[in-house]
């Protein structure tokens, strides 16, 4: 059922435990505790920004690419990256796809009161839901793989190419969310794993397919626009819902809200935020571009068409 969230859980964050990490023996599993200090996150998203601001000050319009970025050798990394990371992005969709699938069937059908309450009970428990069952992991990689792609902007920068405002806020955004989400085993985060990998599938393989110098028909660059539009807004929309979410708990004998401690609505309230913006600034170059037929005509989104290459 749906109701207004218990006013505990709008305290700030303080003392909430770890939760408990990826299976013992998994990929990075060991990591877990230590990649999960704040410090951590906030470290390398700050360096990042840093370095990028430096690299943008020291460029200029026609600034030629690095010596390196004019090789064969690396035409063919940019490629294999974009590759790696359509890769993953497709194996953490569709395994993330299956653990959320499996999880609601069998609580939905499993619960003594309604579907639609175990349903929401796969969905929210910690312990006994998604989170354990596959978040846990696919989830702390997801973490991780935003790391990863600060690379994105290196082959920007190696390109002799500034990188806009819009793509630092991306990349730092995305590691302290996925941090957020992971570190406090937030219920909605994996409304974040599963939208963004599958989005991340198709915009690589556009990457992959642009490295071979293959035509992309404008019709498949509006959508796939349109696609990261309706990412922020409907992944948006489920996220928030789940603060007012009440399913039965047969342990406790009564209905228990979604979230259940400070951390997990701290994080949810971050992710929302960091999408308001970046939800804006797509919806604005989508109508210059596909609406009223131009290119984008302020700095700020000409910087935001240029990182993402979905210019027409």
């Amino acid at each position: 059922m749906f109701s207004s969230p218990p006013h505990i859980i709008f305290k700030f964050p303080v003392g909430i435990e770890m939760p408990q990490g990826p299976p013992d023996g998994s990929l990075f599993a060991s990591s877990f505790n230590w990649t999960m200090d704040l410090r951590v996150p906030v470290t390398i998203a700050t360096v990042y920004a840093t370095c990028v601001h430096i690299a943008n000050r020291s460029r200029s319009h026609g600034t030629p690419p690095a010596r390196f970025a004019r090789t064969q050798l690396f035409k063919w990394l940019v490629i294999a990256h974009n590759i790696f990371l359509c890769v993953y992005s497709a194996w953490t969709c569709l395994g993330m796809t299956s653990s959320l699938v499996g999880t609601i069937i069998e609580s939905a059908r499993g619960h003594e009161r309604s579907s639609s309450s175990g349903a929401w009970r796969g969905l929210c428990s910690v312990n006994e839901g998604i989170w354990s069952r596959g978040l846990s992991y696919y989830g702390f990689l997801f973490y991780l793989s935003k790391f990863y792609e600060i690379f994105d902007t290196i082959i920007i920068l190696a390109k002799g190419k500034r990188s806009s405002l819009l793509q630092t806020y991306h990349h730092t955004g995305a590691m302290l969310s996925m941090w957020a989400g992971i570190r406090f085993a937030s219920p909605p985060i994996w409304v974040f794993v599963v939208f963004n990998s599958l989005i991340h599938t198709l915009m690589y393989l556009y990457y992959v397919l642009s490295g071979l110098n293959i035509r992309v028909p404008k019709a498949i660059k509006r959508a796939l626009t349109t696609a990261q539009i309706c990412q922020f807004v409907i992944g948006g929309s489920v996220a928030l819902a789940h603060l007012f979410v009440y399913y039965f708990d047969t342990g406790m004998g009564g209905y228990t809200s979604c979230l259940t401690n400070p951390g997990q609505t701290f994080a949810l309230f971050f992710i929302l935020l960091y999408l308001a913006p970046l939800t804006y600034l797509f919806v604005g170059f989508w109508i210059d571009s596909y609406v009223l037929g131009r290119k984008p005509v302020t700095k700020f989104l000409q910087a935001r068409a240029q990182s993402f290459d979905l210019r027409p």
